[in-house]
C-alpha cells in the first residue's frame, strides 16, 4: 500500500539515537500509543547529568568482600517460567495481532476467517497426551504449507481462545482457533484452499498430535464440524477483537489441574513472512520528539495535523495511556521538521517559525 516508502523517506528524523529511547511506536495505520512520566518536564530531562548510586547502605559490606582475583560479575539471566501461557494473551501479543490486522485489513476481500473448534473426543485425548501444543504449531505451519504450494503470500494471523460455557459444561478448558489468511490472489479469483483442504490441515495436526479420528465416527462429517472458513466481509479487526479479550483470561479455575494441559502455551501465531511484513511497517519514535509532541499536543490538535485521546483501560493499576492519530505521512514530516527546528535554534527565532506555522499560542 505504499505506507512503508513513505515513512522511509522521512529519513532518520525519527530514528531515536538509542533504541532504549524510543518509547513511542509508529504502527502500520499510523497510531502511536504511550504513557506520558512526570520526568518528560523540560526541568526533569537532563541529558548530561550521570546518576551516581547510593552505596553507603553496603560499603561495610563491600569492604569486607574480597573478590577472587579472577572472579568476574556474570550477567543476571532471567529465569524462563515453568509454563507460558497461564495468564491468557499478553499485551505485546495482543500489540502485535492488532498490527498485523491492521495492514491485511488494506486487502479485505481477499481475506478468509478460519475458525478451528474440535469435538470433546479429541479435546480429551489431546489433554491425555499434552499435546495441544503440538496440535496448534501444525496447523499454523500446514496452512502455511498449503498457502505456498497455491502460490499465495503466506500471510496467517491466529488467536486462540476458550469457549467459557463449553468449557463449563464439559468441566475442562475447551480451547479452539481463529485463524485469519489471505485465501485467494485477486477480487475475482477463486479461493485457493477449499473446506475440504482446511479439513486436510486438522486432520494432518490432529494425527501429528496423537489424537486420530476415531474409528466410530464418519471421518468427512467429523472434520467438516471441527472446521468452518468464512469470507471477511466487514472490518478484519471486528472479526477477533472480541475472540481477543473472550476466554483468554479464564485460566484461575484450571490452573495446577491436568486440565491445564488444554490452557494453551501461545495464545497467537502469525506466519513469518506476515511477522517481516509488520515489522517493516512499525517505526521507532525518537524520545524527544514524543515528548515534545506530548507538550504540544493541543496546539498541534487544533492545527489539524493529528487527534490525541485518552484510551480507555479497564485495569485501574494501568498508567494514562494516550493514542495519537497522524492522520497523514506528511504530517509527521512537518512535525519532525518543525520539531528539529524548535529544538535546534535559539527562543527568539523558535517563536517566530512557530509563528509562521499560524500556531501563535505555542510557547517553547
Amino acid at each position: 500500500m505504499g505506507l512503508a516508502a513513505d515513512l522511509l523517506a522521512l529519513g532518520e528524523c525519527i530514528s531515536p539515537r538509542d533504541q532504549q529511547e524510543a518509547l513511542g511506536f509508529l504502527d502500520p495505520r499510523l497510531k502511536t500509543h504511550y504513557s506520558p512520566r512526570v520526568t518528560w518536564h523540560p526541568d526533569y530531562y537532563l541529558e548530561d547529568v550521570e546518576i551516581t548510586p547510593d552505596l553507603s547502605p553496603w560499603q561495610g559490606d563491600l569492604a569486607e568482600a574480597k573478590p577472587e582475583p579472577w572472579a568476574c560479575p556474570l550477567p543476571q539471566i532471567r529465569k524462563r517460567p515453568p509454563r507460558y501461557g497461564l495468564k491468557g494473551l499478553p499485551a505485546a501479543g495482543r500489540k502485535q495481532v492488532w498490527r498485523a490486522l491492521a495492514l491485511l485489513e488494506e486487502d479485505r476481500r481477499l481475506l478468509s476467517f478460519w475458525s478451528v473448534s474440535l469435538p470433546t473426543t479429541s479435546l480429551s485425548a489431546l489433554c491425555r497426551l499434552d499435546s495441544w501444543p503440538v496440535f496448534q504449531d501444525r496447523v499454523r505451519k500446514e496452512l502455511a504449507r498449503k498457502l505456498r504450494a497455491a502460490g499465495l503470500p503466506v500471510r496467517l494471523v491466529g488467536v486462540a481462545e476458550l469457549q467459557p460455557k463449553r468449557s463449563l459444561a464439559a468441566g475442562f478448558p475447551c480451547p479452539h482457533l481463529h485463524v485469519v489468511f489471505q485465501g485467494r490472489r485477486s477480487p475475482t479469483a477463486h479461493w485457493a484452499l477449499s473446506p475440504s483442504d482446511l479439513d486436510g490441515v486438522i486432520r494432518v495436526a490432529l494425527a501429528s498430535a496423537g489424537a486420530p479420528v476415531p474409528a466410530e465416527i464418519d471421518e468427512k462429517t467429523y472434520l467438516k464440524s471441527a472446521g468452518n472458513v468464512q469470507q471477511v466481509k466487514r472490518s478484519v479487526r471486528a472479526y477477533l477483537s472480541k475472540y481477543m479479550t473472550k476466554g483468554s483470561g479464564d485460566t484461575e479455575r484450571w490452573r495446577g489441574t491436568e486440565a491445564e494441559n488444554l490452557l494453551p502455551r501461545q495464545w497467537w501465531f502469525w506466519s513469518r513472512p506476515l511477522r517481516d511484513f509488520v515489522m517493516a511497517h512499525v517505526f521507532p519514535i525518537a524520545f524527544g520528539f514524543l515528548s515534545w509532541v506530548h507538550r504540544y499536543r493541543r496546539e498541534i490538535e487544533e492545527a489539524g495535523l493529528a487527534r490525541f485521546r485518552v484510551l480507555p483501560l479497564d485495569d485501574p493499576r494501568a498508567p494514562l495511556t494516550y493514542e495519537i492519530s497522524w492522520l497523514r505521512c506528511c504530517f509527521v514530516a512537518e512535525l519532525v521538521a518543525v520539531w528539529q527546528e524548535d529544538e535546534w535554534d535559539d527562543h527568539w527565532h523558535s517563536r517566530y517559525r512557530l509563528s509562521q506555522h499560524g500556531l501563535n499560542s505555542w510557547q517553547p
